[in-house]
């Protein structure tokens, strides 16, 4: 909340708060008016009432103006001023009867009008308050009033108490003044901030709708695709049928785990489960292996690519920045028509940008913010996609501390598209910049334990690893592990499902094998986001792969533990 919009907040309370008064105010003119009366005489008294009612009616009609003019964003100054001059007006008004008329009253009336003025004081603190030196101002003119009525007709048995008594109240009052619009203030601003809360969490709901109904219908594409698939190959009668069908039914799993990776990305990145691990490194390798992948695909496409590098190190996590650009080049691919594609990396003053540019048609104005969202795709895209990428792209921008801004290449014609990241510039520390080498680890002879209650899944996991030279054996519960362990010999590694059942997990199945092995490593694949159970796989200090599990990175965590094993 800014400052201009908490002002205008407070002063809207107290304009409100003064309207509110404004009735009560009134009674207590006539209250007075009736104890006045037989001392001061009825012209004086009337006269008094016509000029006190009348302030506060004027008072009610401009502080209505005020408020009004607040309510169309005008700034507050006005608004200010106005509050001031009508309640020290509203005060003058007021005080003119203990002023003018106590002189004329008995002891008893005179201390009555004292006490109703210094009520009457009091209960200006709901309304002015808030602005503590016009509230001190209002009271000192009002308690000032009194005091000069007691000085026309000096009395020195009561006059001293009476004037050292109210410069006391006035003082306490003043004071009391400060913390009083602290408190209305920190108020304010804590409903303000529960509005803004409430209204991004509606928002959050109905994105959160939107995401579940479309991602629903993404996902039952590709599921009705491979049911339909699975009676072909269930009716197919010749090889060439059972070819294709295979051929389809690849690609529509294929398609489904990317939808499925994506959304569980979507969901690390916004529950904060994926946090970047921030090294200072040079980029420009990194750019330059992407020239070589996607200069051999734009050629092979007919397409041209152009790639500009120049020297640069940012602090950032190399792996989630890789991730970005090749989403950002697979769009510019995929949406940029026939034309070019170009990577560039270019260091400025505020920082290191990389670009990545396509000559297609762009993307209209109105729909550069929008081609962010999640599942939205452009009405001008005929090609397909789920809609994920940009959104990706943008979660991990943020992520790595990097601005996001999307372009046309070429302004005037609005053609062309052209997306840059702004990455911090950054100083070493006494990290080295390297460029981490991808070097695939010799799993030959490692012997693995797997244990998984889903068949399917310990036939294709034992199909992977023993591609990469591993001695597997297989067990769907903690009751065959012993027998599993016998057929293996001692496993250098278990690779573990997290949910075997409802009343069995993985940790409780390995619990005596891992004590009686304790040098053997273990591994928990799971796909559980219960924020308890992810606590105690952590307090456990085991590795932990998230389901749907990448081959290159199981392959690179069973690479350590053969790495320990030597």
């Amino acid at each position: 909340m800014d400052a201009e919009a908490h002002d205008r907040d407070l002063i809207s309370f107290a304009l409100a708060q003064a309207a509110a008064a404004a009735r009560l105010a009134l009674v207590g003119v006539l209250i007075l008016a009736a104890v006045a009366w037989r001392d001061v005489g009825a012209s004086g008294v009337l006269a008094w009432s016509v000029a006190a009612a009348g302030s506060l009616l004027l008072r009610n009609r401009v502080m209505a103006v005020a408020a009004r003019w607040l309510s169309q964003g005008r700034p507050t100054r006005s608004a200010r001023r106005i509050l001031w001059a009508s309640s020290l007006l509203l005060a003058f008004a007021l005080v003119s009867l203990p002023l003018l008329g106590l002189p004329h009253m008995q002891t008893e009336t005179r201390l009555l009008v004292t006490l109703f003025y210094c009520c009457w004081g009091a209960a200006g603190m709901s309304s002015l308050g808030i602005v503590p030196r016009l509230y001190a101002g209002y009271l000192g003119l009002m308690l000032g009033g009194v005091a000069a009525g007691w000085a026309r007709d000096f009395t020195p048995q009561l006059a001293p108490a009476i004037f050292g008594g109210l410069f006391m109240y006035w003082l306490v009052l003043s004071v009391f003044a400060h913390g009083f619009s602290r408190r209305v203030a920190e108020g304010i601003a804590i409903r303000a901030e529960n509005a803004q809360l409430v209204k991004q969490l509606s928002a959050a709901n109905a994105a959160k709708t939107r995401f579940i109904m479309t991602a629903s219908h993404d996902l039952r594409q590709p599921l009705h695709a491979i049911g339909l698939l699975g009676g072909v190959l269930a009716r197919a009668t010749t090889a060439e049928d059972i070819h294709r069908a295979r051929e389809a039914l690849a690609i529509a799993l294929e398609g489904l785990q990317q939808l499925f990776s994506a959304i569980l990305d979507l969901s690390r990145m916004d529950s904060g489960a994926l946090r970047p691990e921030l090294r200072y490194v040079p980029i420009a390798p990194l750019v330059a292996r992407l020239d070589i992948e996607y200069r051999a695909l734009c050629l092979e496409g007919g397409r041209r690519w152009e790639c500009r590098a120049e020297t640069a190190h940012v602090r950032t996590d190399l792996a989630l920045l890789e991730r970005v650009l090749r989403n950002l080049l697979d769009n510019a691919l995929k949406h940029g028509a026939d034309g070019g594609v170009c990577l560039a990396l270019s260091t400025q003053p505020d920082g290191v940008m990389l670009e990545v540019s396509d000559t297609g048609p762009g993307i209209p104005v109105e729909e550069q913010d929008r081609v962010f969202d999640e599942f939205y795709r452009s009405r001008h895209v005929v090609s397909s996609g789920m809609g994920l990428g940009l959104s990706i792209v943008q979660r991990l921008a943020r992520l790595l501390n990097a601005r996001l801004h999307m372009e046309f290449v070429d302004p005037v014609r609005r053609s062309g598209t052209r997306v840059t990241l702004m990455l911090p510039l950054a100083q070493p520390s006494d990290e080295q910049a390297v460029e981490p080498e991808v070097v695939l680890p010799d799993l030959q002879g490692l012997r693995v334990l797997v244990l998984d209650d889903e068949a399917t899944v310990l036939d294709a996991t034992r199909a992977l690893l023993e591609q990469w030279g591993c001695v597997v054996a297989t067990c769907r519960s903690g009751s065959e592990v012993a027998a599993a362990v016998q057929r293996l010999g001692p496993p250098h590694v278990a690779l573990a499902d997290y949910h075997l059942g409802p009343s069995e997990n993985g940790l409780m199945a390995l619990e005596a094998l891992r004590r009686d092995q304790p040098e053997m490593g273990c591994v928990i694949v799971t796909g559980e986001s219960d924020a308890v159970i992810r606590q105690r796989l952590a307090d456990e200090g085991l590795p932990v792969l998230e389901k749907p599990v990448d081959p290159e990175e199981l392959r690179a965590v069973l690479g350590l533990f053969r790495a320990m094993d030597e």
